[in-house]
């Protein structure tokens, strides 16, 4: 009887660690890929006139000038990342020869384009 309670326990807290392993699931950023995105986009139709990619300390930061700057964090959909506590979006779009050439900001159901800037 004490061996089953033992197993039932350790069945248990397996159970509750994967558990919590689904939900907890970070996306690791490739900094050599993130390079891409790095750079000033000149923003149409926007409250801003553009928005700044940067790389620090191994994260991809976004800042829309004028407005301020967040965290954006990778998701599993290639070239899109969340804007970390402003609850939208932003997607890096490349053309045929791969390169990033302008950015779509989703931010509370408005999406707003900007072009990379040379």
């Amino acid at each position: 009887m004490k061996k089953l309670l033992v197993l039932l326990f350790i069945g248990l807290f397996a159970l509750t660690i994967d558990a919590s392993a689904q939900t907890n699931t970070t996306i690791a950023l490739d900094t050599v890929a993130a390079k891409d995105y790095v750079g000033k986009y000149k923003m149409k139709d926007a409250p801003f006139e553009e928005v700044i990619v940067t790389l620090q300390n191994g994260k991809l930061m976004g800042e829309a000038v004028g407005q301020g700057s967040a965290d954006l964090l990778p998701t599993k959909e290639a070239n899109v990342f969340e804007v970390d506590g402003y609850d939208g979006k932003i997607e890096f779009v490349r053309n045929e020869n791969k390169v990033v050439v302008k950015v779509k900001l989703s931010l509370q159901g408005t999406t707003i384009e900007g072009d990379k800037q040379p």
